[in-house]
């Protein structure tokens, strides 16, 4: 896409769509659950969020580049918003969370987490948060993984546009 406007339309979409799922995020109430309750909901919901995300990659693939990386952020806001909204919830169940005390800190736990800067403030103390932590990191881990890509894959490709190598330029004919 080459239209600066079109460009600054889809940029300003996609800031006020990681801003309304924030705002959502924030007013979704955390119930109280049972272990059993949440851990059937955690991974009920983690396999949905994966199915989402697969389903949404398959399509990013064939979508342009502008779209991939608004793509991108999108799957990644929506990953961490998951990820803090359940951490919320299990924190609510005595001894999972150490220093977990509102939806505040368990958006900064998954971010800390997911840049893997681990502070130790805020950690999971019981074996069901653990748990819930460890799956999270593998997630995200196969997330950043194929955003990595993704990522770079643009960028190479925009370089290459940018600075096409002598032997593929017409001044230098074929190599």
């Amino acid at each position: 896409m080459s239209d600066p406007r079109a460009q600054l339309r889809d940029g300003i979409v996609t800031v006020l769509l990681v801003a309304a799922a924030t705002i959502v995020y924030f007013f979704i109430p955390v119930p109280k659950l049972s272990e059993g309750s949440w851990t059937v909901l955690f991974f009920a919901g983690s396999g949905l969020l994966g199915m989402l995300i697969l389903a949404s990659v398959r399509k990013l693939l064939h979508a342009g580049e502008d779209a991939r990386l608004r793509g991108l952020i999108l799957l990644l806001t929506l990953t961490v918003l998951f990820f803090s909204w359940t951490d919320a919830s299990v924190a609510k169940l005595p001894g999972q969370f150490a220093e977990l005390h509102d939806r505040t800190d368990a958006l900064y736990f998954n971010v800390s987490t997911l840049a893997t800067v681990g502070f130790g403030d805020v950690h999971p103390a019981g074996q069901l948060a653990r748990g819930a932590v460890t799956l999270q990191i593998v997630f995200n881990l196969i997330f950043l993984g194929a955003a990595v890509s993704i990522i770079t894959g643009v960028f190479r490709r925009r370089v290459q546009v940018g600075h096409p190598h002598p032997e593929h330029t017409e001044e230098h004919g074929p190599a």
